[in-house]
């Protein structure tokens, strides 16, 4: 029986992979692939913007995203010298703010270490921040075309299917790796690698399309009837129901917006302070803790982060200027780190680069909320 791989008897974890299995993945994939904006302009630097922006996003929500972030922002000389701030306006919507942080800091890094070149070596590419090694691969093999084998999700369900690979989680990580490796079309890696990874994507998805499979042929799983089953879903994490109360602390200079390393979300961007209110997990946060008692405006609105589930409240008060010092103190002693700025009402969005503050706002324009002072 042809094979598109064959097991070495000497070695449990050595394969043979046959290169017409290649040549036919490459083939599907010049024809069927999709033609996406990141793909239009293949240098290292748009490379990395885009696999960071990939990361615990999806490809449609990512798209319109990523097009202005790179117009704004088309080389790396231009993020390199952009503020964090506006660097995390130009992210809002995809969340997870540290990504950018890092890929600012990575950039900068780039600019005035490498003189805005990305290095050619795995070792130098793994030495920015925020690359791990599969964003580094990506890179190399597709900006440079240099040989080296991707291991994303996807890639990981594809090989391990295709080899009949019954291992799943981190520790089986390095011999998919190996396997990867293996298979990887030393002629073409870029292709591969992109090949490989949308093949994941769109036909060998958790429930796989094998009739639309170009290597439905090869694939072990499939010759089993293992296809499903392969491989072993891990266990979602359980879901975290959560309630959180937004504030607004209006004052002469404008809304109150915070920021501090040690709270549980929005820990590298400004955002109304919150706390959580009812059954949950976490510490209390102890730079809430002041004599105030706030008015809860009765709205709410949903809103998830990770596996966490959220429904938002929302209270406001006025502060004098007594009680805004007090306030301000309080902070700084119970959080040296924290680090305070103003807003005025209309640019919410903008400097708490959040969906939400969008929400927020949507759901005080439903209700005809008004809210004295903030209308500007």
């Amino acid at each position: 029986m042809r094979a598109g791989l064959k097991q070495k008897e000497t070695d449990q974890s050595s394969y043979e992979f046959d290169p017409k299995t290649n040549l036919k993945l490459r083939n599907w994939f010049l024809k069927e692939k999709r033609d996406l904006a990141f793909r239009k302009n293949r240098t290292p630097y748009s490379t990395w913007v885009s696999e960071i922006m990939l990361q615990q996003t999806r490809v449609a929500a990512m798209l319109p995203l990523y097009e202005k972030f790179m117009d704004r922002f088309p080389k790396p000389e231009d993020l390199a010298d952009a503020e964090e701030e506006e660097v995390f306006r130009y992210w809002q919507g995809l969340g997870y703010y540290s990504r950018a942080k890092n890929l600012l800091a990575g950039v900068r890094i780039l600019v005035n270490e490498f003189g805005g070149k990305f290095p050619r070596t795995l070792d130098e590419a793994l030495s920015l921040p925020g690359i791990g090694p599969y964003t580094a691969r990506a890179i190399l093999s597709i900006s440079y075309n240099l040989s080296f084998a991707v291991l994303d999700g996807n890639a990981k369900r594809v090989l391990s299917r295709l080899v009949l690979f019954k291992e799943s989680g981190p520790k089986a990580d390095p011999a998919l790796q190996r396997i990867a490796d293996l298979f990887l079309n030393l002629e073409f890696p870029g292709d591969h690698n992109e090949a490989v990874m949308e093949l994941g994507a769109r036909i060998c998805i958790p429930k796989p399309l094998c009739t639309e499979c170009p290597l439905q042929n090869d694939c072990l799983a499939y010759r089993n009837g293992l296809q499903e089953s392969i491989p072993e879903m891990e266990k979602k994490k359980k879901e975290i129901p959560l309630n959180i109360r937004f504030y607004i602390l209006k004052t002469k200079q404008g809304i109150l917006l915070v920021r501090y390393p040690e709270r549980r979300f929005f820990k590298t961007i400004y955002s109304l302070p919150f706390s959580f209110e009812g059954k949950h997990p976490y510490d209390a946060d102890p730079v809430l803790d002041w004599n105030l008692k706030p008015s809860d405006l009765g709205i709410k609105f949903k809103h998830t982060i990770t596996h966490h589930k959220i429904q938002g409240f929302v209270s406001e008060t006025e502060l004098d200027q007594k009680s805004e010092k007090n306030i301000l103190n309080h902070f700084r002693k119970i959080r040296p780190s924290i680090e305070i700025k103003y807003c005025n009402w209309k640019n919410l969005e903008t400097e708490f680069p959040s969906s939400i503050a969008k929400k927020i706002k949507q759901t005080f324009v439903k209700d005809g909320t008004v809210l004295p002072g903030l209308e500007n």
